[in-house]
């Protein structure tokens, strides 16, 4: 090839890659995204589900890292307003650190996020109701706002968008060679369920999080410093009712969030479990007891792994070589560029978390702009992600009165996960005589499955039950089973 075929190939399609190739086609640059498992496969579907500047970082003097975030969390709850809700958290007087720390805690959190559309932190008198859920009982708690968000599908909105301004996405294409092309640019091979392809880039992104070191050892460079830290979330039945959820001190001065899940369940985590390499995730016994430990001092409950709905881990990918631990270690993310003569370039992006993504994104591709062309100011900040926009009630309403034979409850549902692109789903597949077609249990109809297939780049069963919907929790292991066998019969299957 005598010159570049596209400007830039991204390789890894979670959260980080999926904003640079949103913000790169944005400006204009000819974008490849490319994953060898699913879009949020890994990390990026398996995180708190927070938007949050990250209050207990204050601790660790990380005021800018906090900033930034808290920054970025007014950003996303405005052009993703339909993958985010304001969530309370109680943060209870435990003894761990005393209630004026807290409070000096939390004025600083909000005097970091500036002008900020959530309320501000208050503290909560010793006759709070939510109090009473407690034993044993507590003096007091203070109260904070964050954004609860839908993870996956933030990371394929942004993949939705960049392919709306021309990227091509590739999920399930492996990058299995990479060579420095004689004249200019990366020669580059994917390997995918239709064979190999070859893909010339003048620049390459590593965005593999996990998997990073292997990607740049495919150029023959050694693995950057990196820090694998498992998070392991669990699945408990509803430990009281109502929308607030809690941050619970421990004895080890890490935090451990309880978050409403649905009408029925709470989420509970995280751990942080130092990993020697991506082959030894897996939550563990130790990480359950840890969890389940932290339930049962805050409610007075003892629960059984038995009692465990749903169990997911997640590796977060952090910066190595600083000699802290797990608790203290940098969140923050740090980006390397290779650049040759205009000609040639590498990035490789390390660290960094789910509520700065956008801000990492930017910053990536500012330094591209450098060995590319394209416009120089990122937008990614003023324009919606799809499904999201000022419609808002207004468009739901409409919806429940078009929805003929098609449950109430479904349109609502589908209106959390597609915004408003629930109209189209509905006129596509839902339009009908049978409605939004065969139901498979748990909230997921034939209808979703196969805008999922044809526009969302599912490709598999599971795909569409724990990271396009998440129907899959509240399916039973036959409703799973039946909906695999369904897929499978399908072309997309």
């Amino acid at each position: 090839m005598a010159s570049p075929s596209h400007d830039l190939l991204i390789v890894g399609a979670g959260i980080n890659g999926a904003g640079i190739a949103r913000d790169a086609a944005l400006r204009g640059l000819s974008v490849v995204v490319c994953d060898r498992g699913d879009i949020a496969g890994a990390t990026s579907s398996a995180s708190t589900k927070l938007i949050h500047g990250g209050i207990r970082y204050l601790e660790h003097a990380a005021f800018g890292l906090v900033r930034e975030s808290l920054r970025e969390r007014e950003v996303l709850g405005r052009i993703a307003a339909h993958l985010v809700r304001p969530q309370r958290f109680v943060v209870p007087h435990t003894g761990e650190r005393p209630a004026w720390m807290l409070a000096l805690g939390l004025s600083l959190y909000d005097l970091l996020a500036g002008r900020h559309s959530l309320p501000a932190s208050q503290r909560l008198p010793p006759d709070f109701p939510l109090l009473r859920e407690l034993d044993p009982p507590v003096t007091g708690a203070h109260a904070y706002f964050d954004l609860w968000v839908d993870d996956a599908r933030l990371t394929l909105t942004n993949l939705m968008d960049a392919h709306a301004h021309g990227a091509e996405v590739l999920p399930r294409h492996e990058l299995v060679a990479v060579s420095a092309d004689p004249t200019s640019g990366w020669r580059c091979e994917l390997s995918g369920r239709a064979g190999r392809r070859a893909i010339h880039a003048r620049c390459v992104a590593n965005v593999a999080g996990p998997w990073v070191g292997e990607v740049e050892q495919l150029r023959g460079v050694p693995s950057p410093p990196l820090r694998l830290v498992q998070g392991t979330h669990i699945l408990l039945p509803r430990l009281h009712a109502g929308d607030d959820a809690w941050l619970l001190q421990q004895p080890d001065r890490r935090v451990v969030f309880v978050i409403p899940w649905d009408a029925h369940s709470h989420l509970v985590g995280t751990t942080e479990t130092e990993l020697a390499s991506p082959s030894g995730s897996g939550a563990t016994d130790v990480e359950f007891e840890y969890l389940l430990s932290a339930v049962q001092r805050a409610f007075g409950r003892r629960l059984h792994t038995e009692d465990i709905e749903w169990a997911f881990s997640g590796m977060r990918p952090l910066i190595g070589g600083d000699g802290k631990d797990a608790r203290t270690a940098s969140r923050e993310y740090r980006l390397s560029l290779e650049a040759t003569d205009r000609r040639r370039a590498w990035l490789t992006v390390q660290g960094g978390k789910l509520t700065t993504y956008r801000r990492l994104a930017e910053s990536a591709v500012d330094l591209l702009i450098g060995p590319l062309s394209g416009t120089t100011r990122s937008s990614t900040a003023d324009q919606f992600l799809p499904g999201s926009g000022p419609a808002g009630s207004a468009a739901l309403a409409s919806l429940h009165g078009k929805a003929g034979v098609v449950p109430k409850g479904w349109i609502d549902a589908l209106w959390h996960r597609h915004g408003t692109l629930t109209g189209q789903l509905i006129d596509d597949h839902a339009s009908g005589a049978d409605g939004a077609g065969r139901d498979f249990g748990g909230g997921l109809f034939e209808a979703e499955a196969r805008w999922c297939a044809e526009n969302e780049w599912a490709t598999e069963a599971d795909d569409v039950m724990w990271r396009r919907t998440r129907c899959g929790v509240r399916m039973t292991p036959a409703q799973r089973a039946a909906f695999t066998g369904w897929w499978s019969a399908q072309p997309f299957g």
